[in-house]
């Protein structure tokens, strides 16, 4: 197998020609960045370099890995080759039955028991035969212990024989009766306090009682569905509705499993969509415009590239025809308390994301406190997508949603904004940079690549090319 130094790979660093190594393995991944689910700008700033950190920490699935493989070329020589990195996947060991407490092996106190019983026995006998031979009563001897309680205290000096004779004997039955209860109980306390048994030695479940008969309706009992979604398993949708909305842009319906089942989509995240395309396997992250109140479906909008493998594939599906798809996926992870002031810069088909956070902050009476501003950007006014959604939140919700469209290719009708977006329209309509809040990106690569340098000069803090929760810059 080839062997390539770290200086080698390091010259492989363009959009062209990219290699990057991977747990000491070099991958040559020009002809993967295309195909990458989470955009070829997450491989081209990783070109060149040992990107096995950054490739662990986003936590890559075990069909990730498989994917690479015909992309291999070589290996790092041993001499370079870094420790293997660490990768944190929790195991499970079997947890034993017996009993924490240590089972100490057969001690004296077994024979002292036995030993105690059989003298507690003995001396409950013997009194029984003293009182049997004196010919006494059972009250009778209770009366002559009770009389050597009191002897006990009366009795005078130099008394007679009678009344000492009297006296011993009630002292030796009283002696024995107390003797034996204190053993007895001693015994008894020994046997609720034993350990020398396993916990298990004793059954696992409660006395059994007489059974009683519950009837139950046949309503009563419901097995849940599972989720429509599995974010590890692909599962095959049927497309039932495909609209072309605008010029290559086109509104797909793939139904669930059931009527009535809900999409179960955090807000902000994403599913993905595999198709076998001439005999390759290819996979794409899109964003339902849908949500949990859309039952029974998934709702997408696409624009069909010329160069786009899975958008010519969704344009040239008809319907009945079925894709896979898997989900939730995303770093986001939107709540009402995730800023009170959001800032939105999106592109042509990037409006999908920013629209499925706007309608859930409208749509949620309990979320007063979220305020979002959008500048849209597109080439004609013909290019806007979810026009009229956008400006019925803006209407019924002005106090909390406000939306700017740019054009950069408009007709003379066209009164609003014109060109690009423009460091002087963010800081017009957009939040400035601070503790409450956020600013989210979302469109073709150029235009994402503008805004961040733009953004960074107004000093909001640079973004990474892989997303995480908490950026103040968040890229879709």
């Amino acid at each position: 197998m080839a062997t390539f130094t770290l200086e080698q790979v390091q010259k492989h660093n363009t959009a062209d020609d990219l290699w990057i190594v991977l747990h000491n393995k070099v991958y040559n991944v020009t002809n993967y960045l295309e195909d990458h689910p989470g955009g070829k700008e997450v491989l081209i700033e990783v070109a060149g370099t040992n990107a096995t950190e950054a490739f662990e920490e986003i936590g890559h699935s075990d069909e990730a890995r498989e994917q690479l493989e015909p992309y291999f070329v070589g290996d790092l020589p041993s001499e370079e080759q870094a420790e293997t990195v660490e990768i944190y996947r929790p195991t499970f060991e079997q947890v034993s039955q017996s009993a924490v407490v240590n089972v100490k092996k057969p001690s004296p106190w077994g024979f002292l028991r036995t030993a105690s019983k059989l003298g507690l026995s003995g001396l409950v006998v013997t009194a029984i035969v003293t009182v049997y031979n004196r010919g006494m009563t059972p009250s009778e001897a209770l009366q002559v212990v009770q009389h050597s309680a009191l002897s006990l205290i009366q009795l005078p000096r130099g008394a007679d024989g009678n009344n000492a004779s009297q006296f011993w004997l009630g002292a030796g039955i009283s002696s024995i009766i107390q003797f034996s209860a204190t053993l007895g109980l001693g015994l008894w306390a020994s046997t609720k306090l034993d350990v020398q048994q396993e916990f298990t030695h004793y059954d696992s479940h409660r006395p059994s009682k007489p059974a009683h008969l519950m009837h139950l309706s046949k309503t009563t009992i419901t097995i849940p569905r599972p989720k429509p979604l599995d974010p590890r398993q692909w599962r095959p949708f049927t497309m039932t509705q495909k609209t072309e909305i605008a010029p290559n842009v086109y509104h797909i319906i793939f139904s669930l499993p059931n009527p009535d089942d809900i999409l179960g989509l955090p807000t902000g995240q994403h599913i993905a969509l595999r198709a076998s395309i001439n005999g390759t396997s290819v996979a794409r992250s899109y964003t339902p415009i849908s949500n949990n109140k859309d039952r029974g479906r998934i709702e997408l909008l696409v624009k069909a590239y010329p160069q786009g493998a899975m958008t010519q594939h969704l344009a040239q599906m008809k319907i009945g025809d079925t894709i896979e798809i898997r989900g939730p996926k995303g770093a986001m992870q939107y709540s009402p308390r995730y800023a009170k002031h959001i800032g939105m810069i999106a592109g042509g088909t990037g409006i999908t994301p920013m629209y499925q956070l706007i309608r859930a902050i409208c749509e949620d009476p309990a979320d007063t406190d979220t305020r979002v501003s959008l500048l849209y950007a597109n080439n004609t006014e013909e290019d806007i997508l979810l026009r009229a959604e956008l400006e019925a939140f803006a209407r019924d919700h002005s106090d909390r949603f406000q939306v700017h469209y740019v054009l950069s290719r408009p007709d003379d009708s066209w009164t609003g904004y014109r060109g690009f977006v423009s460091a002087e329209l963010i800081q017009r309509h957009l939040p400035v940079v601070g503790p409450d809040s956020k600013m989210l990106l979302c469109g073709p690569p150029p235009m994402i690549g503008a805004m961040k340098k733009v953004l960074l000069e107004l000093g909001w803090p640079m973004p990474g090319a892989v997303a995480k929760a908490g950026d103040q810059v968040f890229l879709f």
